[in-house]
């Protein structure tokens, strides 16, 4: 029962960052700024010449060996997870190119702002799961501590002006929705989160060990 119980939790995040993604291409496709960490992807997949969906998995999981190593963060299954799979399912949806380009710039905030509501859907389901938060929340975490006098919407302010400076630097779509995705994100996050009644800090996130403690007693039951 343990195992089918897991195996349908794994699904569900498959599923939410599977959407997550989704939201993430349309951010992509407004063509009128991406968001802060996306500026870095961007940028990095024009200097290195590869996909986004390459450049994405592999600075995830660099920032999972830094909230590893140096943070001590607990990760968890779906940390790894939402590093390895989010990425190239933006690739996937870009080999498909179901949606075009935005040309023009209201029809594009349009898409900006539909792009942040199925992300946040996705994050509702995937965060529900309770198999560890992505990469980029525990290195916010993460700094967070080591900044205990800020408040930690400071922190992520800082982080995303970061990224956004060297996307910028590196000409990774710097543009009024990367402004608008920096403000808006968290209040349309909120927003989905109360319709769904769901509340993120009310969820006890499983490290890898703890999920393969509870498997293998379960199994020996």
């Amino acid at each position: 029962m343990k195992t089918k119980e897991y195996a349908k939790r794994g699904l569900q995040a498959l599923v939410g960052l599977f959407i997550c993604a989704v939201g993430l291409y349309l951010t992509l496709h407004a063509n009128v700024g991406v968001s802060p960490w996306d500026t870095l992807h961007v940028g990095l997949s024009r200097l290195l010449s590869l996909s986004y969906g390459t450049v994405s998995v592999g600075f995830a999981l660099l920032i999972v060996v830094v909230d590893l190593f140096i943070f001590h963060e607990r990760i968890g299954f779906g940390t790894i997870l939402d590093a390895l799979a989010v990425g190239k399912f933006v690739d996937l949806l870009e080999w498909l190119d179901l949606v075009p380009q935005c040309q023009r710039f209201l029809p594009g905030l349009g898409m900006l702002f539909l792009g942040m509501t199925v992300i946040s859907i996705g994050q509702w389901l995937y965060m529900a799961t309770g198999l560890g938060c992505g990469p980029r929340d525990a290195f916010l975490v993460g700094i967070g501590r080591h900044m205990p006098r800020l408040p930690i919407g400071a922190v992520s302010f800082i982080i995303f002006a970061a990224v956004t400076v060297v996307g910028f630097l590196l000409r990774g779509g710097v543009g009024v929705g990367t402004l608008l995705f920096a403000v808006f994100q968290s209040a349309i996050m909120q927003l989905v989160f109360r319709i769904a009644r769901f509340e993120p800090r009310q969820v006890e996130h499983e490290d890898i060990v703890q999920t393969l403690q509870r498997l293998k007693k379960k199994e020996s039951a």
